[in-house]
């Protein structure tokens, strides 16, 4: 990391730009105060549904455009929907662990109907491929021609979800792509304005925002129900094995994971915290290796926001808490306290007396201790406002914008980590 672990530095709270607290669309000049650095070649060329190669072909799909800035209208565009009551066909790009719950979510779909699978590995794309009853893929190109395919699913390495999103727009697919949008912000805007020049649909996979808990919370807060917001703040206190780090080898690492705890783990929950509590105005962070010395990205994240609003708040992140603990998401305001513990309202206390919004319910996923706890329900929703959106010519719920919002403050707080934090 350089400088001494515990090297005191003078430290100042940092304010994000216009664009976190306004409008989503490219902003100049955010790249260069919050991105994270670029993949190396030689870590671009491990790119890949585990860390491998590229998929084959890839490159010469993006140099075609390139070179023609024409060149996309005359590449195959297979599989447009020609009306609008057929099924979508879908693809999943990248048959890790992931995969296997957009496969299932698709499957509950009735607008959706799964049609292919690739991965840079044979064997994973077939295996994947294998139980649904659909053809493999080891070569993009080959992929993007199957004529059923209409969208494609992004599962693979956070680094790597930009350009193959490009890729998939570039010959006419729609888009869905796991969390995050990508790990740059610059990379990210890339994706927005492909898919907007190919007028086609990009949907983020931030599950959390489609289920009945955090939709109500959202709607008491914009109904003025718990008053005056005063303090908001999430807690993500996981725990993580070295085994896992170690099952992928890009996971934990700069370029291909973009970092840690905070942007792979903790997303989500910081993506309820900002669209439920607002836009943040300023940031201060910490983070560090605590647990993990072998990942290069942090084990352990904490921050303190100040929102728009006035509103003050606290991010704990963190992969290096045994044995876990449930997510956590904290709301007062000056008319009460609502918290959300898992995926349930488990305190709502308003000076009205008034009851929950929702009632409590068996929490969808498991994953505070147990990377394969990925929770299907959320991915079902995430995949049926995606094929509604698609077939009635709107946004998704979380379109690319609303996506890189969360990447904006993620990457605001560790630019403030960097900067000013201990490390």
């Amino acid at each position: 990391m350089g400088e001494p672990r515990h090297q005191r530095q003078r430290h100042r709270p940092r304010r994000l730009p216009h664009s976190a607290q306004h409008a989503p669309a490219r902003h100049p000049g955010a790249e260069n105060a919050h991105s994270l650095p670029h993949p190396d070649a030689a870590l671009r060329r491990r790119r890949g549904a585990e860390g491998g190669r590229d998929l084959p072909r890839l490159r010469s799909l993006r140099l075609r455009h390139r070179d023609d800035p024409g060149g996309r209208r005359r590449l195959p565009r297979h599989g447009d929907l020609s009306v609008a009551a057929e099924r979508i066909g879908i693809g999943i790009l990248g048959c890790g662990a992931v995969a296997k719950a957009h496969a299932e979510a698709i499957a509950r779909v009735p607008e959706l109907r799964l049609v292919a699978a690739a991965s840079r590995s044979r064997e994973s794309a077939e295996r994947l491929a294998a139980a649904y009853g659909v053809p493999a893929y080891d070569d993009l190109e080959a992929f993007f021609s199957n004529r059923a395919l209409h969208a494609v699913t992004i599962c693979t390495p956070s680094g790597t979800h930009a350009e193959l999103g490009e890729a998939a727009a570039l010959v006419g697919k729609h888009v869905v792509v796991e969390k995050p949008i990508d790990v740059t912000l610059e990379r990210a805007d890339a994706l927005i304005a492909a898919c907007d020049r190919a007028g086609r649909r990009l949907a983020v996979a931030l599950q959390s925002r489609h289920l009945d808990a955090p939709r109500a919370l959202k709607a008491a807060v914009e109904a003025g129900r718990l008053g005056r917001l005063v303090m908001a703040s999430a807690y993500v206190k996981w725990h993580r094995t070295d085994a896992y780090y170690a099952s992928a080898p890009w996971r934990g690492t700069l370029a291909l994971d973009g970092g840690g705890a905070l942007i792979n783990q903790a997303i989500h929950t910081v993506d309820l915290l900002r669209w439920i509590a607002g836009p943040v105005e300023r940031v201060s962070a910490f983070k560090d290796r605590l647990t993990h010395p072998k990942i290069e990205g942090e084990d352990t994240l904490v921050a303190a926001l100040r929102f728009a609003s006035g509103a003050c708040g606290v991010i704990e992140a963190a992969t290096s808490v045994y044995p876990g603990f449930k997510r956590r998401l904290e709301l007062t305001g000056t008319e009460g306290t609502a918290i959300l513990d898992g995926d349930n309202i488990t305190v709502w206390e308003l000076r009205d007396g008034s009851p929950s919004p929702v009632p409590a319910a068996p929490d969808i996923s498991n994953a505070a201790s147990n990377p394969m706890g990925i929770d299907v329900e959320g991915h079902r929703r995430v995949m049926e406002d995606f094929a509604r959106a698609v077939l009635e010519n709107r946004s998704p719920r979380v379109d690319g914008r609303e996506g890189r919002l969360s990447l904006e403050l993620v990457s605001a707080l560790y630019a403030a980590a960097r900067e000013g934090g201990a490390r």
